[in-house]
């Protein structure tokens, strides 16, 4: 592999499985940022998705915990979450399941 030579326009790579939004927050993490509260609230489960996937682990269980904290845990999903939790190795998670 070397440099690409002779490219005018930016090259445009495909993700799946992950949105741009949750990859934007992804690398603005490791590049020293922070995630807002209220994007870390309403996309914890695509950012702990994400960051399994790709080995953003300290990212990975701040969204845990905030996902353990704004979510409601009754009978309704209670077996989604540990199901979840389960598959995706988080511990938090699945403590507060069970």
């Amino acid at each position: 592999c070397g440099p690409i030579e002779n490219v005018s326009s930016p090259v445009s790579i495909s993700i799946p499985d992950v949105t741009s939004e949750i990859f934007h927050h992804i690398l603005h993490y490791i590049y020293g940022g922070e995630v807002p509260n209220d994007d870390m609230k309403d996309n914890a489960k695509e950012i702990i998705n994400a960051t399994d996937k790709y080995g953003v682990f300290n990212l990975k269980l701040t969204a845990e915990a905030c996902l353990v904290k704004s979510t409601i845990i009754d009978v309704g999903n209670i077996m989604e979450l540990l199901l979840y939790s389960d598959s995706k190795n988080c511990a938090l998670l699945k403590e507060a399941v069970m």
